[in-house]
């Protein structure tokens, strides 16, 4: 699955990421699609070495802050989440949801459905400051959607962590004040 080629330093290891759903559908429609993205978030932080330190996790996108404590593994990181997660969703898919998989139809090489678009943004996180309005911007997601009136009132977001020092055992959260 590709990915866009990251030009930042090793020296870089704080990252906000936008990636979105193939064409923009809405994939992840359920509790089980969004743990299947924690159980990847969970083994592919332990693999790389990185801890999350915000997520939002919305029907066709995500966000989230990574970041990497020895040394900087985004494109891997992202070339292994995508891929993996892919193949566990479409499955999912395809038990619950069969009459989505037409539309998730990708022929290209070995790839044969695509859940993912290629490419992601990466926005580098250097300082407190940016971290916070990454945050706020993250958390405010499904406000804006419409989705509910508090961002602390979003299941699938960090929001209630930062809000209420509210620990959530799935996203095994890192409060950006242990990195800035």
């Amino acid at each position: 699955m590709g990915t866009k080629r990251v030009a930042f330093s090793d020296d870089e290891r704080c990252f906000f990421i936008t990636t979105s759903c193939y064409q923009h559908k809405y994939l992840l429609f359920d509790k089980q699609c969004f743990d299947i993205l924690f159980d990847n978030f969970r083994f592919y932080n332990r693999r790389y070495q990185a801890k999350l330190l915000g997520y939002v996790l919305m029907s066709n996108h995500i966000h989230f802050i990574v970041f990497f404590q020895e040394r900087n593994f985004l494109s891997k990181y992202l070339r292994d989440f995508k891929k993996y997660s892919s193949l566990q969703l479409r499955a999912y898919i395809s038990r619950t949801h069969p009459e989505i998989l037409p539309e998730l139809v990708y022929e290209h090489r070995s790839q044969h459905y695509k859940i993912w678009d290629d490419e992601f943004d990466d926005v580098v996180i250097f300082s407190r400051d940016v971290c916070e309005t990454k945050l706020t911007y993250m958390h405010q997601n499904p406000v804006r959607a419409g989705i509910v009136k508090e961002a602390t009132d979003y299941l699938y977001s960090s929001a209630k962590f930062y809000e209420y020092w509210h620990f959530d055992i799935q996203s095994e959260l890192l409060h950006y004040l242990e990195v800035f």
